[in-house]
């Protein structure tokens, strides 16, 4: 029988900066995603009522991004999961950047596709990188603080970016293109390729 596998702790050498990395996108993404529909109101000069069709509007083009770069993208470029994180939180943080400064609802509305389209390049990112950081025996383990990370991001996230939201307007979007930024620089100097744990994470039929 086999045994239960290899435990893996958050500070783990191998996953440490994967999983500070999770927690940076899922927060910011969360924080974007809960003041979007405030932020159109706002902007806008409409009620709540007259805000649900452009706030669908809205959320129906980050969707679409999201899914154009995990169904469409990643399998073309192939890219692997350190390039996943850096591409994504670039691109992440220039969408939030648009988004805080956007005056019109194609404004907030483009910035909004162009986050998405960053948080649907890194989280998967994030998510393989971690997995591929740590041989098969510890894939339970790692499977395990991948999904709790994904999850700890939406409990307090949207309660941050509404904090935010109601101190400043813009701030929500402004402080998660910051901390994307500067997980561009943490992610460049610590993540590695995951090259050399690949064939045994996944060995060869």
């Amino acid at each position: 029988m086999a045994g239960p596998g290899e435990h893996v702790g958050y500070f783990d050498p191998r996953v440490r900066a994967w999983m500070i990395a999770g927690l940076v996108i899922g927060h910011a993404q969360a924080m974007t995603g809960q003041a979007i529909g405030f932020l159109i109101i706002d902007r806008l000069g409409v009620t709540p009522l007259e805000a649900l069709e452009p706030t669908g509007l809205v959320l129906m083009m980050g969707a679409g991004s999201a899914l154009l770069a995990q169904w469409g993208l990643i399998p073309l470029l192939d890219l692997r999961p350190r390039a996943l994180v850096l591409t994504g939180a670039a691109l992440a943080a220039a969408g939030c950047v648009a988004i805080g400064t956007a005056t019109s609802l194609y404004g907030i509305a483009l910035g909004y596709a162009l986050a998405a389209l960053g948080f649907g390049f890194a989280r998967p990112g994030f998510t393989a990188g971690s997995s591929l950081a740590v041989g098969p025996e510890a894939q339970g383990s790692v499977a395990g603080k991948v999904t709790s990370v994904n999850g700890a991001a939406f409990v307090l996230g949207p309660s941050i970016g509404v904090g935010l939201y109601e101190l400043w307007r813009p701030l929500p979007y402004l402080g998660a293109a910051g901390g994307l930024a500067a997980l561009l620089g943490y992610a460049w100097l610590t993540l590695r390729s995951s090259r050399q744990h690949a064939p045994e994470a996944f060995p060869a039929q």
